[in-house]
């Protein structure tokens, strides 16, 4: 036997891997996110549905119609990925036209009712040609299909950075690692099917690498978190948009310099920045002002979201208390914790980032010029 067909039960094996994977997300296994579970399900068992049909094809087992019907959901793969993606960043939000994402698979389904079906149950049924650009699209828009569907599922993971950074002053308990960790697997499985169409020695190779790709997307949505940030229930840039639009008609220079005071005063006054859990509804509430003009203000007065704004405030309570002599016997994390950070890490991370220097560095530095 060569080495191609013993490789080649790897199919096997990445089949009945997300078949079972898909069956947990559809069943409600992981109780994070259902209506995105449900929707990665979906994309699990479309996805092993594919992987089915290629070990069959690998040792050309004669599967008749199924094997076309293994291909039938292929065209719905993806979509449904970007609807998994779009739940687990928004999941009170449905996503807008979702039944056009869908518009190919049915376009495709309708297509072989028509086209293919007749021949599959009767062999002597007449099968007219195809026009060259049809067998075009059917043999490549699979491909263009998933480099959009990645690129826009890559496109809401990013957004959904930015806009919990315009809400929340923490960011480390929205846990966005796994969800870049699925994607980058997902990017290697569509990596792999498009160097196999170029390099022969990939193409021999690919199932195990296949597989491989699948085990960390199967560990990494197994182990997922939610990254949703539970007191936004409108996308940020549509309200950052509308609070836009509409304080520029009623706040003048004026009273966003007053307002901006305000914010100012109560916040170091009364240090709120050093709640570790604090969002802009909950300033926004202390402050009096309603959670758009707090947004405004910050952004048009400032030049800073609500996450720039509070970290620069407890960076500048860290220094403080780094050089304090009446506090040298409290660790690093301690004067993290005091200073409002909630972690070691981001402790660090944030002090470093604001100042070029670790807090050991920004002790040690300001030690010796005085």
């Amino acid at each position: 036997m060569s080495d191609l067909p013993v490789l080649a039960t790897f199919f096997a094996f990445s089949a009945g891997a997300l078949g079972l994977l898909g069956s947990l997300f559809l069943m409600g296994f992981t109780k994070v996110n259902p209506s995105a579970d449900r929707w990665l399900g979906a994309f699990c068992l479309i996805l092993a549905c594919t992987f089915t049909q290629l070990f069959l094809e690998a040792f050309k087992l004669d599967a008749g119609g199924w094997s076309h019907l293994l291909e039938l959901p292929r065209w719905a793969m993806l979509p449904c990925l970007y609807m998994a993606v779009n739940y687990y960043v928004a999941p009170t939000l449905s996503p807008q036209n979702r039944l056009l994402h869908f518009v190919p698979f049915l376009l495709f389904l309708l297509f072989s009712l028509v086209y293919l079906t007749p021949a599959l149950t009767s062999p002597e049924a007449y099968v007219p040609s195809l026009p060259a650009w049809i067998r075009f699209i059917v043999r490549y828009f699979f491909l263009g299909q998933m480099i959009y569907y990645w690129m826009s599922c890559f496109a809401l993971l990013r957004r959904h950075r930015t806009n919990i950074q315009l809400l929340s002053s923490f960011t480390e308990n929205i846990d966005l690692k796994w969800l870049s960790y699925l994607l980058a697997s997902v990017l290697v499985l569509i990596c792999i099917r498009l160097l196999s169409l170029f390099i022969t020695k990939i193409t021999a190779f690919s199932p195990i690498l296949y597989f491989a790709g699948i085990i960390v997307l199967a560990y990494t949505s197994l182990t997922q978190q939610s990254i949703y940030l539970t007191e936004s229930s409108l996308p940020v840039e549509k309200d950052e948009i509308e609070a836009k639009k509409e304080h520029n008609e009623r706040l003048t220079p004026a009273q966003v310099s007053e307002l901006q005071r305000i914010i100012l005063q109560k916040t170091q006054d009364e240090k709120l920045y050093l709640n570790p859990q604090l969002t802009l509804s909950a300033l926004a509430l202390k402050t009096g002002i309603t959670t758009h003009e707090l947004s405004y203000v910050l952004n048009t007065g400032l030049g800073k979201n609500f996450y720039q704004f509070i970290n620069e405030l407890r960076i500048q309570e860290a220094k403080a208390l780094l050089l304090s002599d009446d506090l040298k016997h409290i660790d690093l994390l301690g004067m993290g914790l005091k200073a409002g950070f909630n972690s070691k890490t981001t402790f660090y991370t944030t002090f470093k980032k604001a100042t070029h220097l670790t807090p050991k560095q920004y002790i040690k530095t300001h030690t010796q010029t005085t």
